[in-house]
C-alpha cells in the first residue's frame, strides 16, 4: 500500500510491530511473523484445524485483495462468505440453507486459489494451443509456399512443354511438306519425261501421216507401190510407250491432339522413395524374376535355377528347386506358376504338386520373351519371329493377350501410322485401369525405353529415362517393369536406379537405391497382404550370392 508516494512496510497483523512477515493463516486472512504463529496463533480457538502457509507461496500481494464485498448473485442483498467446490461457484448463508447444505464448502480465500490454480492451467492450456495455433499457421505458410513454388515450376514446366511441342509441329510440319515437295518433283520429272516421249512419238506419227498424204494424192503409181509399201509396214508396227506407273501424291491424314501426347495434370500419389524392412540371402547369384506365391512364400528364379523359398523370420528356407532354363515367371490366380522355358509355349508348374507340364497359352511361329497374369486371369506374352538383331530388321516383335483358355485376344504390333512398336520385348506389366506397360530393349548396349499402351493399342506415353539420371555416359536401360499395389510403375535398369511412373508413365521420380544399401536390384513382386520385395543381382562372374530386400515405396 503507498501513502503520500511512499511504501509503507507490511507488519504482523498480531503484534503489529514486527515486519518480518512469514506466515499467513487463511482462515483468519493474518499475516504473522515467526514469533506471533508460534505463541499467539496457536491460542485461537479451532488454530489446528487452519491453513498456515509461507509467505513465500502466498506472496505479500494478496492482502490487498478484499473478498469482503462480494454480493451473491441469487440473493443481491447478502454477501457470499464461502466457496462451494461441489458446485464451483461463491455462495452466502441463504445460498447454503437453500441449496449448498453439506456441499464441500471451503473459505473465499481457498476457492480464490482453487480458482487462480484452475485459470493458471487454463492459461497453460491456451498458451499451448496458441503455440500449436502457430505452428499449424506456419506449416500452411510453408505449404503455401511450396505449392506456389511448384505452381511456377509447373506453369515453367507447361510453357517449355508448349514450345517443344510448337518446334516439334514445326519440324514435323516441315519435314512432311519437304517430303511431299521431293515427291511431287520426282513425280514431275516422271511426267514431264513421260509427256517428253510422248509428244516425239506424236511428231513421227503426224510425219508419217503428211508423208502417207502425199503418196495418196500424187496419184503416181510408182509412188504408191514402191514408197507406200515400206510406209504400210511401218504403220502397222504397235506404237510402243513406256507407261509409266506413277507414285501418286500421298494424302494426309491428321492427327489426333490427345492429352496423353501434350501431357497432362495429376496428383503423385508417392513421393519416389524406398525404405529397407527386411533383408534376405538367397542360395543363387541373381534373382532375374520373382512373384509372390503367398504372403511368406516367394518363386525367385536366376537364368537356370527355379526356387520356392519360404520366408521364416529373416531366412529363406528352399522348399521346392527346379533346374530349368527361364526367361520370365508369372503367377496364375490358382497358384500355378507359368515359365518362359524358350520356345512358343509356356510352361506350367502346378502350385500343389510342382508338377511341370505345357500350358494352353501358347503363340505358333513365334518365340516368347515376356509374360505377364492380370488379376482377371488374363494373360499377356511378349514374343519375336526370327532372330534378334540390331537395328532391328527382319522380324516380328508382338503384345498379345490371352483369355484364360488360351483364345488370343488382341495383338499389338504396328502403331497408327504401320510402323512397329517394339524393337525387343523385355518385360509386360499391366496397370489397374487397363494401361500396357512394356520395356522396350533398342540397342544392342540395352539402351532402351517404356512404352504405355491404352487398352486400343494405342501408345500413350513413351519414356525414356530423365534428364538427371541419364546421359550419353549413363544410358537409360530398362530391363523390368512392375505394377505397384498403388498402380504406379516401377522400372528397374542394369544399374543401382530404378524409377517411378504413374500408371499413364508420366515421370514421378527416381531413386540410387545404393545410397540406402540395395545393390543392382532387378525383380519386384508383391504379396496379397501388402508386403513388397525386391529381388538384385550380382556382377558377372561374382561368387556372391544374390540378396532379397522386403521394402517399401513412398
Amino acid at each position: 500500500m503507498a501513502c503520500g508516494g511512499e511504501q509503507i512496510p507490511v507488519v504482523c497483523s498480531l503484534c503489529e510491530e514486527d515486519t518480518r512477515i512469514k506466515w499467513k493463516c487463511l482462515n483468519c486472512d493474518m499475516l504473522m511473523c515467526d514469533k506471533c504463529k508460534e505463541k499467539i496463533h496457536v491460542k485461537f480457538k479451532f488454530a489446528k484445524d487452519h491453513k498456515v502457509v509461507s509467505i513465500q507461496d502466498i506472496g505479500l500481494h494478496d492482502e490487498e485483495i478484499d473478498f469482503s464485498n462480494i454480493s451473491c448473485t441469487n440473493h443481491l442483498k447478502q454477501i457470499c462468505f464461502m466457496f462451494c467446490k461441489s458446485c464451483d461457484c461463491l455462495v452466502c448463508p441463504l445460498c447454503i440453507s437453500e441449496t449448498h447444505n453439506g456441499h464441500d464448502l471451503v473459505t473465499i480465500r481457498e476457492g480464490y486459489e482453487i480458482q487462480i490454480d484452475s485459470l493458471k492451467k487454463g492459461q497453460k492450456i491456451i498458451r499451448s494451443n496458441i503455440e500449436e495455433l502457430k505452428k499449424n499457421k506456419a506449416e500452411v505458410e510453408d505449404f503455401d509456399r511450396s505449392e506456389h513454388s511448384k505452381l511456377e515450376n509447373t506453369m515453367k514446366k507447361i510453357e517449355g512443354q508448349k514450345t517443344v511441342l510448337m518446334n516439334e509441329v514445326i519440324k514435323h510440319i516441315d519435314e512432311l511438306k519437304s517430303e511431299i515437295m521431293d515427291r511431287w518433283e520426282a513425280l514431275h520429272l516422271s511426267t514431264k519425261k513421260e509427256e517428253k516421249e510422248v509428244a516425239m512419238l506424236i511428231g513421227n506419227l503426224e510425219s508419217k501421216k503428211t508423208e502417207v498424204d502425199d503418196i495418196i494424192q500424187s496419184k503416181d503409181a510408182k509412188k504408191i507401190f514402191v514408197d507406200g509399201l515400206g510406209l504400210v509396214k511401218s504403220i502397222k508396227e504397235k506404237v510402243s510407250t513406256s507407261c509409266t506407273k506413277f507414285n501418286s501424291i500421298p494424302t494426309f491424314f491428321p492427327g489426333q491432339v490427345t492429352a496423353f501426347n501434350i501431357g497432362s495434370l495429376e496428383n503423385v500419389s508417392m513421393k519416389g522413395e524406398i525404405k529397407i524392412i527386411k533383408q534376405f540371402d538367397t542360395e543363387i547369384s541373381h534373382v532375374y524374376f520373382m512373384t509372390a506365391y503367398s504372403e511368406d512364400t516367394l518363386w525367385i528364379a536366376s537364368q537356370d535355377i527355379l526356387q520356392k523359398v519360404k520366408i521364416e523370420g529373416r531366412s529363406l528356407r528352399i522348399i521346392e528347386k527346379k533346374d530349368i532354363k527361364i526367361f520370365g515367371i508369372a503367377l496364375t490366380p490358382s497358384k500355378d506358376i507359368l515359365v518362359i522355358a524358350g520356345g512358343s509355349t509356356l510352361k506350367q508348374i502346378c502350385g500343389l504338386t510342382g508338377e511341370m507340364t505345357d500350358s494352353k497359352y501358347k503363340v505358333k511361329d513365334l518365340t516368347l520373351s515376356a509374360v505377364h497374369v492380370n488379376a482377371d486371369g488374363k494373360v499377356i506374352v511378349g514374343a519375336y519371329s526370327g532372330k534378334v538383331v540390331y537395328p532391328a530388321v527382319g522380324f516380328r516383335q508382338v503384345v498379345i493377350i490371352m483369355d484364360r483358355n488360351g483364345n488370343h485376344e488382341s495383338t499389338y504390333e504396328y502403331d497408327t501410322q504401320g510402323n512397329p512398336l517394339f524393337t525387343n520385348i523385355k518385360s509386360i506389366t499391366r496397370t489397374m485401369n487397363g494401361n500396357i506397360c512394356v520395356a522396350d530393349k533398342l540397342f544392342e548396349d540395352n539402351r532402351g525405353r517404356v512404352i504405355i499402351l491404352g487398352e486400343n493399342g494405342d501408345v500413350l506415353n513413351i519414356f525414356k529415362g530423365h534428364s538427371e539420371v541419364n546421359t550419353d555416359k549413363v544410358p537409360f536401360q530398362p530391363s523390368l517393369v512392375f505394377t505397384t499395389q498403388s498402380d504406379n510403375i516401377v522400372v528397374s535398369s542394369l544399374t543401382h536406379n530404378i524409377y517411378f511412373l504413374n500408371s499413364a508413365g508420366n515421370y514421378i521420380g527416381w531413386c540410387k537405391t545404393s545410397k540406402i544399401g540395395i545393390l543392382y536390384p532387378r525383380s519386384f513382386c508383391s504379396t496379397e497382404t501388402g508386403q513388397t520385395y525386391a529381388g538384385c543381382v550380382t556382377l558377372k562372374d561374382s561368387s556372391c550370392k544374390a540378396k532379397i530386400y522386403e521394402v517399401r515405396f513412398s
